[in-house]
């Protein structure tokens, strides 16, 4: 009987001694690792490498009107040409700088607009007054970052709703003409935004 007591104590020793030394490190190395993957998923999500942001999901312009550039306007001054057709758009939506879009239009077959005349794009503040500009040309798409007359703004400004994007479409009517007008991303953005029609 005594004996019995005996091992039955130290049956009840052994059960209230810790797990030995190596389980315990093999353990805190596998919590570790399980935690260092768990982080670096949820960091790896939240930064993007050079071309992994989709533009469409950060940039967004809408509510283009349609009118013509008033007499005596000049695209450096103004960001058109006197009797040229323009759209105004506002931007709807954007986490993007100067420096992460260009813009185009395109034909309804597709293709980049080739004007009539020469246009361009260029970024007004809310005075109307312009703060960037795309190098004026008869082909309606970008083929540069903007340049940014009278330094009001630069590369790494945010390009937010205070601001709206004038299209110079040259001397040709674009009414009905089934053009749609979309922004391409450049560094960090890729892709292009969804088609928006111009009337």
């Amino acid at each position: 009987m005594n004996v019995w007591e005996k091992n039955k104590r130290s049956w009840r020793k052994a059960r209230k001694r810790a797990v030995s030394p190596i389980i315990a490190t093999i353990l805190l190395v596998a919590i570790t690792v399980v935690l260092a993957a768990v982080l670096y998923v949820l960091i790896s999500g939240l930064t993007h490498g050079p071309g992994n942001t989709p533009i469409g999901s950060a940039f967004g312009a809408g509510n283009p009107q349609p009118s013509t550039c008033a007499v005596g306007n000049t695209y450096a001054t103004n960001g058109c040409l006197a009797g040229h057709f323009i759209y105004t758009l506002t931007i709807e939506s954007s986490t993007v700088t100067f420096a992460s879009v260009e813009l185009q239009v395109k034909t309804s077959a597709g293709v980049v607009l080739v004007a009539a005349a020469v246009g361009g794009y260029s970024i007004l503040n809310t005075a109307g007054v312009v703060v960037a500009q795309s190098t004026a040309s008869t082909t309606m798409s970008m083929t540069a970052t903007f340049a940014y007359p009278g330094a009001l703004v630069t590369a790494s400004t945010p390009l937010t709703n205070l601001y709206s994007i004038e299209i110079d479409m040259g001397t040709g009517n674009p009414a009905g003409q089934g053009y749609s007008f979309n922004a391409l991303g450049t560094g960090s953005y890729s892709g292009t935004t969804s088609p928006l029609a111009l009337p």
